[in-house]
């Protein structure tokens, strides 16, 4: 909230945080239709997609239920922004989770929805903190410092998702007229 307020002036922010660990996307999409329903939110902040890697949930599935619900709080007037999964590097070649991941970039594109690329961002960071010679840190074991970082990286996403003008599209080549 503090720093989507001292980002965007003037702009009221209050988070109210209906997460449950561990919860697949199919029982969000119904608790969020219920949440949307009870509190009446502007946007809808919903990091998404681990769980279901995990658990296995197939692709199709996955992306099919995302979708409807995108698709959904934006028919009831709610703004969505797709939170990606978690880096692991032991996952970086698994193919379900990967596959997951690719999911929710074409419901973005799609839908138009801004994706916030978590675990991109978390790739990064683990890159330029990582020691030679320390362990990977455990799966969800970021200290407070990755977790502000995050926090940070979110706040300008959605800030520039807001205000950031698209770049104009470029006509395309005209084909040179063919001499006589």
């Amino acid at each position: 909230e503090r720093i989507l307020e001292h980002t965007i002036k003037g702009v009221d922010v209050e988070i109210v945080n209906r997460g449950f660990s561990g919860e697949l996307a199919a029982a969000t999409s119904e608790r969020l239709k219920l949440e949307v329903a009870l509190s009446h939110p502007d946007v809808v902040l919903w990091q998404v997609g681990t769980n279901d890697a995990f658990a296995q949930v197939p692709v199709e599935e996955f992306e099919a239920t995302v979708l409807a619900t995108v698709r959904w709080l934006k028919e009831h007037n709610v703004d969505v922004i797709l939170v990606g999964l978690h880096y692991m590097r032991h996952l970086v070649k698994n193919e379900n989770y990967q596959a997951i991941r690719e999911a929710l970039r074409r419901i973005s594109a799609a839908e138009g929805v801004l994706r916030i690329g978590r675990y991109e961002a978390m790739e990064v960071y683990e890159r330029a903190t990582r020691q030679p010679g320390q362990p990977e840190p455990s799966v969800f074991g970021y200290g407070e410092s990755a977790y502000n970082c995050m926090a940070q990286y979110v706040a300008h996403a959605i800030a520039v998702g807001l205000y950031a003008k698209p770049a104009p599209r470029q006509p395309a080549p005209s084909k040179p007229s063919p001499k006589p």
